[in-house]
């Protein structure tokens, strides 16, 4: 199971967001797997990422790291989570993976249609596919489809719906650039997957839209 299953948002949008996991498993890889995993984080670096997290270190690319701490942080039974913007990078990370052939378990999300037609074209065939099948139970006390846009590009539900709306004021009111706006939501993404190039065509989009109000 991942927690990358759920991010909603128009389909333009989605094809622009593929989160990719390097998970190694007890019992199978997990002893002795760090230079391996290590290896794979430089294939993620070298495929230009636009998030990610160790989670040795716990600090995703908008907290000051830089690559070097990233991959000395890392050691037996670390899980990598990153995100990446573009179908082609996609396309190029699954072929240096399989090139690489480290035996460390990957799971891509993104639009079905479009991971596994990826990985197609490079030859591989999903071990295993898991498909979300929506949100049950009090639905009502969700923050609008809008918001949750932003909301559910982090996995550990980290980014508040109030911050997306704070953010959205700032931007529409320009005390703060879409970019800057869009880090301030990246940041506290604890799992490394919020996409903040998607998120500034997200702002772009609906600050013209959105009514300014106090609290």
């Amino acid at each position: 199971m991942t927690h990358s299953l759920h991010r909603e948002g128009k389909l333009e949008s989605l094809e622009k967001d593929y989160a990719v996991f390097i998970y190694p498993a007890r019992g199978f890889n997990y002893k002795g797997c760090a230079p391996r995993v290590r290896r794979l984080v430089e294939i993620v670096y070298q495929t230009e990422p636009v998030n990610m997290i160790a989670t040795t270190l716990r600090k995703n690319l908008y907290s000051g790291v830089n690559p070097d701490d990233v991959l000395d942080s890392i050691k037996e039974g670390c899980r990598v989570f990153s995100v990446f913007d573009d179908r082609e990078k996609i396309k190029t990370l699954m072929e240096r993976f399989k090139k690489a052939d480290q035996g460390i378990s990957i799971v891509i999300s993104g639009l079905i249609d479009k991971v596994r037609d990826i990985a197609a074209e490079v030859g591989l065939n999903p071990h295993t596919i898991n498909l979300s099948i929506g949100v049950h139970g009090n639905t009502t006390v969700l923050p609008p489809a809008d918001i949750r846009q932003f909301t559910t590009m982090c996995g550990h539900g980290m980014v508040s719906p109030h911050l997306v709306r704070d953010v959205i004021r700032r931007v529409k009111t320009r005390k703060v650039n879409l970019w800057d706006g869009s880090l301030t939501l990246a940041k506290p993404c604890s799992c490394g997957i919020y996409n903040p190039y998607r998120s500034v065509e997200i702002l772009e989009a609906l600050a013209p839209v959105y009514t300014v109000k106090r609290w």
